[in-house]
Protein backbone atom coordinates (compact mmCIF):
# COMPACT_ATOMS: atom_id res chain seq x y z
CA UNK A 1 0.00 0.00 0.00
CA UNK A 2 1.42 3.40 -0.93
CA UNK A 3 1.82 6.23 1.51
CA UNK A 4 -0.76 8.20 -0.47
CA UNK A 5 -3.36 5.45 0.00
CA UNK A 6 -2.75 5.40 3.74
CA UNK A 7 -3.11 9.17 3.87
CA UNK A 8 -6.36 9.20 1.93
CA UNK A 9 -8.09 6.73 4.21
CA UNK A 10 -6.71 7.69 7.57
CA UNK A 11 -9.42 7.94 10.23
CA UNK A 12 -10.17 11.10 12.16
CA UNK A 13 -11.49 10.11 15.56
CA UNK A 14 -13.96 12.48 17.17
CA UNK A 15 -14.94 12.54 20.80
CA UNK A 16 -17.52 14.40 22.84
CA UNK A 17 -17.12 14.54 26.58
CA UNK A 18 -19.85 16.03 28.67
CA UNK A 19 -17.94 17.72 31.50
CA UNK A 20 -19.89 20.88 32.02
CA UNK A 21 -19.75 23.42 34.80
CA UNK A 22 -22.17 26.18 35.68
CA UNK A 23 -20.83 29.70 35.05
CA UNK A 24 -20.40 30.24 38.80
CA UNK A 25 -17.69 27.57 38.78
CA UNK A 26 -15.35 30.10 37.18
CA UNK A 27 -15.19 31.80 40.58
CA UNK A 28 -13.52 28.72 42.05
CA UNK A 29 -10.53 28.63 39.73
CA UNK A 30 -8.60 31.53 41.21
CA UNK A 31 -8.53 30.16 44.80
CA UNK A 32 -6.75 27.07 43.46
CA UNK A 33 -3.47 29.03 43.54
CA UNK A 34 -3.74 29.28 47.34
CA UNK A 35 -4.33 25.57 47.94
CA UNK A 36 -1.65 23.83 50.00
CA UNK A 37 -0.61 21.29 47.37
CA UNK A 38 2.70 20.43 45.75
CA UNK A 39 3.35 22.34 42.55
CA UNK A 40 2.84 19.40 40.14
CA UNK A 41 -0.56 18.21 41.54
CA UNK A 42 -1.77 21.80 41.71
CA UNK A 43 -0.77 22.38 38.08
CA UNK A 44 -2.65 19.23 37.01
CA UNK A 45 -5.71 20.27 39.02
CA UNK A 46 -5.78 23.72 37.42
CA UNK A 47 -5.37 22.20 33.95
CA UNK A 48 -8.28 19.78 34.47
CA UNK A 49 -10.40 22.58 35.93
CA UNK A 50 -9.73 24.70 32.84
CA UNK A 51 -10.74 21.76 30.66
CA UNK A 52 -14.07 21.45 32.46
CA UNK A 53 -14.79 25.17 32.20
CA UNK A 54 -13.89 25.46 28.54
CA UNK A 55 -16.06 22.57 27.38
CA UNK A 56 -19.73 23.22 26.91
CA UNK A 57 -22.56 20.78 26.34
CA UNK A 58 -26.20 20.29 27.15
CA UNK A 59 -29.75 19.48 26.15
CA UNK A 60 -31.43 21.76 23.69
CA UNK A 61 -34.19 24.09 24.85
CA UNK A 62 -36.55 21.95 22.74
CA UNK A 63 -35.63 18.69 24.49
CA UNK A 64 -35.55 20.30 27.92
CA UNK A 65 -39.13 21.53 27.40
CA UNK A 66 -40.30 18.07 26.30
CA UNK A 67 -38.69 16.31 29.27
CA UNK A 68 -40.06 18.77 31.83
CA UNK A 69 -43.59 18.60 30.43
CA UNK A 70 -43.52 14.81 30.38
CA UNK A 71 -42.18 14.42 33.93
CA UNK A 72 -44.50 17.05 35.40
CA UNK A 73 -47.71 17.10 33.44
CA UNK A 74 -47.60 13.71 31.69
CA UNK A 75 -47.43 15.33 28.26
CA UNK A 76 -46.00 12.40 26.30
CA UNK A 77 -42.86 12.94 24.24
CA UNK A 78 -42.29 10.61 21.32
CA UNK A 79 -38.57 10.07 20.74
CA UNK A 80 -37.54 10.26 17.07
CA UNK A 81 -37.15 6.95 15.24
CA UNK A 82 -33.86 8.17 13.76
CA UNK A 83 -31.33 10.66 15.11
CA UNK A 84 -28.80 12.60 13.03
CA UNK A 85 -25.28 13.51 14.15
CA UNK A 86 -23.93 16.78 12.76
CA UNK A 87 -20.72 18.82 12.94
CA UNK A 88 -20.65 22.58 13.51
CA UNK A 89 -18.01 25.20 12.85
CA UNK A 90 -19.07 27.66 15.58
CA UNK A 91 -16.48 28.47 18.24
CA UNK A 92 -16.03 26.09 21.15
CA UNK A 93 -18.21 27.14 24.06
CA UNK A 94 -21.00 28.50 21.83
CA UNK A 95 -24.39 27.84 23.43
CA UNK A 96 -26.20 25.67 20.89
CA UNK A 97 -29.36 25.00 22.88
CA UNK A 98 -31.55 26.94 20.43
CA UNK A 99 -30.01 25.54 17.24
CA UNK A 100 -32.25 24.07 14.54
CA UNK A 101 -31.48 22.44 11.22
CA UNK A 102 -30.80 25.66 9.29
CA UNK A 103 -28.84 27.55 11.94
CA UNK A 104 -25.66 28.91 10.36
CA UNK A 105 -22.39 27.09 10.88
CA UNK A 106 -22.94 23.46 9.89
CA UNK A 107 -20.11 21.86 7.93
CA UNK A 108 -20.92 21.62 4.22
CA UNK A 109 -19.37 20.41 0.98
CA UNK A 110 -16.81 17.68 0.38
CA UNK A 111 -19.43 14.88 0.68
CA UNK A 112 -20.36 15.99 4.22
CA UNK A 113 -23.77 14.98 5.51
CA UNK A 114 -25.22 14.16 8.89
CA UNK A 115 -24.93 10.58 10.08
CA UNK A 116 -28.28 8.83 10.56
CA UNK A 117 -28.62 6.31 13.37
CA UNK A 118 -31.72 4.28 14.16
CA UNK A 119 -32.73 5.35 17.65
CA UNK A 120 -32.83 2.01 19.44
CA UNK A 121 -30.98 0.08 22.14
CA UNK A 122 -28.77 -1.61 19.55
CA UNK A 123 -27.16 1.73 18.78
CA UNK A 124 -27.64 3.28 22.24
CA UNK A 125 -27.75 0.63 24.96
CA UNK A 126 -29.98 1.20 27.98
CA UNK A 127 -28.32 2.57 31.11
CA UNK A 128 -29.02 2.51 34.84
CA UNK A 129 -29.06 5.52 37.12
CA UNK A 130 -26.56 8.31 36.39
CA UNK A 131 -24.44 6.28 33.98
CA UNK A 132 -23.38 8.01 30.78
CA UNK A 133 -25.45 7.38 27.68
CA UNK A 134 -23.00 6.44 24.93
CA UNK A 135 -23.05 5.17 21.37
CA UNK A 136 -22.96 1.37 21.20
CA UNK A 137 -21.61 1.39 17.63
CA UNK A 138 -19.32 3.69 15.70
CA UNK A 139 -20.80 6.86 14.22
CA UNK A 140 -18.98 7.33 10.92
CA UNK A 141 -19.25 10.21 8.46
CA UNK A 142 -18.71 9.89 4.72
CA UNK A 143 -15.10 10.14 3.58
CA UNK A 144 -14.32 13.78 2.85
CA UNK A 145 -13.82 14.62 -0.82
CA UNK A 146 -12.54 18.11 0.05
CA UNK A 147 -11.27 19.81 3.19
CA UNK A 148 -14.17 20.37 5.57
CA UNK A 149 -14.46 23.85 7.08
CA UNK A 150 -11.72 25.02 4.70
CA UNK A 151 -9.18 22.88 6.53
CA UNK A 152 -9.80 24.64 9.85
CA UNK A 153 -10.62 22.74 13.04
CA UNK A 154 -14.23 21.75 13.72
CA UNK A 155 -15.11 22.36 17.39
CA UNK A 156 -18.74 21.35 18.00
CA UNK A 157 -21.40 18.75 17.28
CA UNK A 158 -25.15 18.42 17.70
CA UNK A 159 -27.72 15.65 17.42
CA UNK A 160 -30.95 16.39 15.52
CA UNK A 161 -34.29 14.64 15.15
CA UNK A 162 -34.33 15.28 11.38
CA UNK A 163 -32.19 15.88 8.32
CA UNK A 164 -34.20 18.38 6.29
CA UNK A 165 -31.65 21.16 6.94
CA UNK A 166 -34.55 23.46 7.89
CA UNK A 167 -36.04 24.83 11.08
CA UNK A 168 -38.11 21.62 11.24
CA UNK A 169 -35.00 19.78 12.49
CA UNK A 170 -34.89 20.13 16.27
CA UNK A 171 -31.61 19.98 18.14
CA UNK A 172 -31.60 17.40 20.95
CA UNK A 173 -28.17 17.32 22.61
CA UNK A 174 -25.01 19.20 21.72
CA UNK A 175 -21.44 19.59 22.87
CA UNK A 176 -17.88 20.69 22.21
CA UNK A 177 -15.58 18.06 20.79
CA UNK A 178 -13.01 17.11 23.42
CA UNK A 179 -10.42 18.35 20.92
CA UNK A 180 -11.44 20.38 17.87
CA UNK A 181 -10.54 18.28 14.84
CA UNK A 182 -9.39 18.99 11.29
CA UNK A 183 -11.00 16.87 8.56
CA UNK A 184 -9.11 17.01 5.27
CA UNK A 185 -9.75 15.58 1.82
CA UNK A 186 -9.59 11.78 2.15
CA UNK A 187 -10.23 11.71 5.92
CA UNK A 188 -13.05 9.66 7.45
CA UNK A 189 -14.31 11.27 10.66
CA UNK A 190 -15.99 9.07 13.24
CA UNK A 191 -16.81 8.54 16.87
CA UNK A 192 -15.65 5.12 18.00
CA UNK A 193 -17.96 3.06 20.21
CA UNK A 194 -18.59 4.86 23.54
CA UNK A 195 -16.83 8.08 22.39
CA UNK A 196 -20.07 10.07 22.16
CA UNK A 197 -21.00 10.43 25.83
CA UNK A 198 -24.00 12.21 27.37
CA UNK A 199 -24.25 12.61 31.12
CA UNK A 200 -26.35 14.76 33.40
CA UNK A 201 -27.65 14.72 36.95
Amino acid sequence: MTELAVERFRPVTLSVRSWHAAPAAELLREPLKDMELCRAPLRRLRREFDRILLMASGKSAYLSEKVKNEVLGAVAFGAPATVYFALWTTAAGTDMDGFVGNTAGEVSGGAYDRVAKTNNTTNFASITGDAAKVNSNAITFATATANWNGGSAIPQSIVFDGNLKTAADNGLVWGDLTTARIVLNGDTASWATSDFSWTEE
